[in-house]
């Protein structure tokens, strides 16, 4: 696949078939996570793949408290725009698209073929991330739909490592987990605000010379 195709149409793809994934492709998968940049080369990262159905039956349960109380809270405002907002507003439907999204995941957790969970170091480690991203890239390569939360760990923490059977987070903090399976949707373009509308040159407030009305790639 081309490097810009994989980066310009990984997006969080939740919707997902609960067709297993071959051990041959996963293997793969964390293969190109631990090619990522690693600060010093330390390499402080763990990773947990989980396919057990019990266990995901009670993690979906936790999930969908989570994203719950997330909508009544850190998301209303979106929540109150879904409600009340006009719905031809290209805000709005896209606002709409993403939750419902969401709420599919909060609801089918359980039927996610794979989830892989990821630990680092109590400093914060942030190479986590990195080999994270790699892996969801080398998922799309695959054909393989992804989507990065961190929802579980907000408030559930123990009750997660309990469930994982793994340790407190003294040595090893869980950061964050990767849904992963075979997509129900299309890949497509990510929409994105431009990026002149986030850039900054030189000082903060100061915009770039240049412009990108319409994604680079196609």
């Amino acid at each position: 696949m081309d490097l810009y195709n994989a980066l310009y149409t990984t997006r969080a793809m939740r919707r997902v078939k609960p067709d297993p994934i071959p051990d041959d492709v996963v293997k793969k998968l964390l293969d190109a996570a631990i090619r990522a940049p690693s600060g010093g080369n330390q390499q402080k990262w763990r990773f947990l793949l989980l396919t057990d159905p019990s266990k995901k039956a009670q993690l979906q349960k936790l999930y969908r408290e989570g994203l719950t109380e997330l909508n009544a809270t850190q998301y209303k405002a979106v929540m109150d725009l879904i409600q009340n907002g006009d719905p031809n507003d290209p805000e709005v439907i896209q606002a709409k698209k993403t939750n419902a999204s969401a709420e599919w995941l909060a609801d089918n957790l359980d039927q996610v073929p794979l989830i892989v969970f990821a630990w680092g170091k109590p400093n914060g480690e942030s190479s986590i991330y990195p080999a994270l991203w790699s892996l969801q890239l080398a998922a799309t390569a695959e054909g393989i739909g992804s989507a990065l939360t961190t929802l579980l760990f907000k408030k559930h923490t123990k009750q997660v490592l309990d469930i994982l059977g793994a340790p407190e987070p003294t040595e090893w903090v869980p950061m964050a987990m990767v849904t992963l399976g075979y997509p129900t949707g299309r890949w497509a373009v990510a929409k994105r605000q431009p990026a002149h509308e986030v850039t900054f040159q030189d000082s903060w407030g100061k915009p770039v010379s240049w412009r990108v009305d319409t994604p680079l790639w196609q």
